[in-house]
């Protein structure tokens, strides 16, 4: 699989080259339009990449809430701008940035299970949200009709139920496991039960409808920065293919072992407009531009706050009791 996916990366990175020595000029008409009457798109830009961080932190909260455990909205916001920092930083970002989310939940006194059912759950909806927004693009720029968009839509859907069933039912399997003697058979009795720990923790129907709708919401805002760096380059926007473009390049980038997946966000980026008839010089441009605000000051900022954190005696959380009264261990909620 691995083998396969180097192989698509490598044939897209050649595909994309090959385009842009016949865009050079393109590209460079498109930044020589760099005015300051551009500004509102900046600042359009900037203050939806801030929304998405505040939609992040909430999918967060959310989640921490259904396991009993509540920080304040501006703790959680921190977190969040720290933790995506870090995934543009270090190499295989989004799994050290989780295990370093988890570490400060814990830091806050949230209980280890709960700590780890937020992270997990978060980028399970981040990953049915990014599909979503990938099925949704392909269909926007034409590139699969009607009825294959159903079948794939049908599929994520049943898939997504598929494994929240599945994890809701690890508890029971734990316990049918008890009567088993065999040395592997303890094993997994034993990984079984850690990770019916995690998932004991659930929310309903209307709960998990709200941290899905605002895992889309994170992601969506993120979309906007990328039309206002056309915006900011004085661009023609293109419209039908932004939304593949954007959500191939998040698709790209978390398969690649590289800090804020540089390399194969920009790649799968340019490559996708391509797929999509959008001008190859002005995506280039434009990709440029979204990177320098959602990659690199981000990372940036994040940094800058994950000094804060480390420097800041943390606040403990407001966790409820195993019998569902709430129990302060010393903080205090929102």
């Amino acid at each position: 699989m691995r083998v396969l996916v180097a192989a698509a990366a490598v044939g897209a990175l050649l595909f994309v080259v090959v385009r842009l020595r016949s865009a050079e000029g393109d590209i460079v008409r498109a930044f020589s339009h760099l005015r300051w009457g551009q500004l509102p798109w900046l600042i359009a830009a900037i203050g939806a990449e801030a929304t998405s961080f505040f939609c992040y932190a909430l999918v967060q909260r959310r989640l921490l809430l259904a396991g009993g455990a509540r920080l304040t909205r501006r703790s959680m916001l921190s977190l969040a701008v720290a933790a995506t920092g870090l995934t543009n930083l270090v190499p295989g970002g989004t799994a050290p940035a989780s295990g370093w989310l988890v570490g400060q939940y814990r830091r806050r006194e949230v209980p280890m299970p709960v700590a780890l059912w937020a992270v997990l759950a978060g980028g399970f909806a981040a990953t049915v949200s990014v599909l979503a927004l990938l099925l949704a693009g392909a269909g926007i720029a034409g590139l699969i009709g009607g009825a294959q968009l159903a079948i794939c839509a049908a599929a994520l859907v049943s898939g997504s139920a598929a494994v929240v069933v599945v994890a809701h039912r690890l508890p029971g399997a734990a316990g049918r496991l008890d009567h088993f003697d065999a040395r592997g058979s303890r094993v997994v009795r034993r990984l079984a039960e850690k990770a019916a720990g995690v998932v004991e923790f659930r929310t309903r129907f209307a709960g998990g409808a709200e941290v899905l709708g605002l895992s889309l919401c994170n992601w969506a805002l993120d979309v906007v920065v990328l039309v206002a760096a056309f915006g900011l380059l004085d661009l023609p926007i293109p419209w039908r293919a932004v939304l593949f473009a954007y959500a191939t390049a998040q698709v790209a980038g978390s398969l690649a072992p590289l800090p804020g997946g540089i390399g194969f966000v920009e790649g799968g980026m340019i490559g996708a407009f391509a797929l999509a008839h959008a001008g190859v010089g002005h995506a280039v441009a434009a990709t440029v531009i979204y990177r320098v605000i959602t990659c690199w000051a981000i990372a940036a900022v994040g940094s800058l706050t994950m000094l804060v954190l480390s420097r800041r005696r943390p606040e403990p959380a407001l966790v409820e009791t195993t019998g569902g009264a709430p129990g302060v261990t010393r903080g205090r909620g929102a």
